[in-house]
């Protein structure tokens, strides 16, 4: 066996193990890390399982036959449909891997980019249609493979490009590495340019709402402007805010690096394909065979760059039981603590949820002279000759958030919006304050009496 032979299958050995056990590692921490946490797989995830699944199959089959091949160098002991079928699977995962990479930087764009269609779409619609089509895609580019392929009469398997070889050798070599490699690249980075100025404008937008909210008071009635105030007093809001944009931006990063990996490992390799075909002896074969190596490297690069940036879910794939149940103290805690700096002013449950008939108590012509706890709960009327007004239950003057909201002034129509803020239930109050005006607002028993003295 030729030297340079038996150094290309060593490490084409190495390279395909490395791929095939990276993969799985990151197969398992999905799954695993999920259950772990209790949390469905997100739309990236599935889109790096697909990504795996072509790593593999790129492990297994491209490699695989490749050694195979060489092991029995010059000699192929299959027929001419094996050589056209191994040539065609070979090719298959290097078209779906760039492609499946260009289909998560679209589901990032419309994530990010385009919010109400992605609302619109399902959780797992939309990435799975992206996937279907770079796989459709690679079946599609991977046809010339058989037709260019064929095994010879000496037993090799080799290329045949009929009598104008030399030109339909460059137009393939071309048309490979504009398709599987720049075209790929150009997409995806245009797709993470409109990712990354969407991000960083929405954050100039809100330090500039932010600056002009502190300049210019804001003309909203008094419930309005009460919920946004608790609102930005929440610390949960704010908590909930800054681990979502978090996330985000971890995840942008996550498939940036990734296609960043993948356009630098296969830069090298395109390249050369590219010398070789134009200028043929140009370059060394040992450098040709340490290029393709790189290339190569691709396949066992991507696990280990999504381990590195999500190390708290290896973890608890890794710990199982033991991470479940540190992280669930630390949210109890976490808990516990925020309840407690909430206590004192507002809850943070009942500050951002909307107003229900629960928490409203109607008094009419109240008067703002008299103090809260004399005129929220004041008898009806002394007199006799009017019914007895029906008192409201209760429960409906229970604890709820802090506040008066005062809404109107107090005209003989007016209504007063009051919410509790009492630790015990307080006690019935009548619904409605009796008063003789309201009876007969517009003075019709007077007026009666007059008609009928004329």
């Amino acid at each position: 066996m030729h030297p340079q032979i038996f150094f290309i299958i060593v490490h084409q050995s190495v390279v395909m193990t490395l791929a095939i056990l990276g993969n799985l590692f990151l197969i398992f921490v999905i799954f695993r890390g999920n259950h772990a946490v209790r949390r469905r797989i997100s739309p990236v995830q599935l889109l790096l399982l697909h990504t795996c699944a072509a790593d593999l199959l790129f492990a297994l089959v491209t490699l695989g036959t490749e050694i195979l091949t060489l092991l029995s160098y010059p000699h192929f002991g299959g027929s001419d449909w094996l050589c056209k079928a191994m040539r065609y699977g070979q090719v298959l995962p290097l078209y779906a891997s760039p492609f499946l990479l260009v289909a998560i930087s679209a589901d990032r764009y419309q994530a990010i980019c385009r919010p109400l269609a992605n609302i619109r779409s399902s959780r797992f619609r939309r990435p799975n249609c992206f996937a279907a089509v770079a796989w459709i895609l690679a079946l599609l580019f991977s046809i010339p493979q058989l037709f260019i392929w064929r095994k010879k009469q000496n037993g090799e398997c080799a290329t045949f490009y009929g009598n104008k070889s030399h030109f339909l050798k460059n137009l393939y070599v071309i048309g490979f590495n504009t398709i599987a490699w720049l075209l790929p690249s150009i997409f995806a980075a245009f797709f993470y340019y409109c990712v990354c100025k969407a991000v960083w404008m929405s954050r100039s937008k809100a330090a500039t709402h932010q600056q002009a909210n502190k300049m210019e008071v804001k003309k909203s009635d008094v419930t309005q402007d009460y919920i946004n105030r608790l609102r930005k007093k929440s610390c949960g809001h704010r908590r909930q805010n800054s681990e979502f944009d978090r996330k985000r931006v971890q995840t942008v990063r996550l498939t940036m690096t990734i296609i960043a990996t993948n356009f630098f490992l296969w830069m090298p390799f395109c390249l050369v394909n590219m010398i070789q075909a134009f200028k043929p002896g140009a370059l060394s074969p040992t450098l040709s065979i340490y290029v393709m190596i790189l290339g190569n490297l691709n396949s066992c690069v991507n696990p280990w760059v999504y381990i590195l940036f999500n190390r708290s879910q290896a973890v608890k794939a890794l710990c199982g039981r033991r991470a479940m149940g540190y992280s669930t103290h630390r949210s109890e805690t976490d808990m516990l603590s925020s309840s407690r700096r909430s206590e004192f002013k507002f809850s943070v449950g009942n500050s951002l949820a909307p107003l229900t008939p629960d928490d409203i108590r109607v008094h009419r012509n109240v008067s703002f002279q008299e103090p809260v706890s004399q005129r929220m709960y004041q008898e009806p009327s002394s007199r006799t000759d009017l019914p007895q007004r029906k008192r409201a239950p209760s429960s409906l003057y229970s604890k709820r958030s802090t506040a008066f909201i005062n809404e109107k002034s107090s005209t003989s129509n007016g209504y007063h919006i009051v919410l509790s803020t009492d630790s015990t239930p307080s006690p019935s109050p009548p619904e409605l304050v009796a008063n003789p005006q309201q009876r007969d607002p517009f003075n019709m028993r007077n007026h009666t009496k007059k008609n009928d003295l004329k």
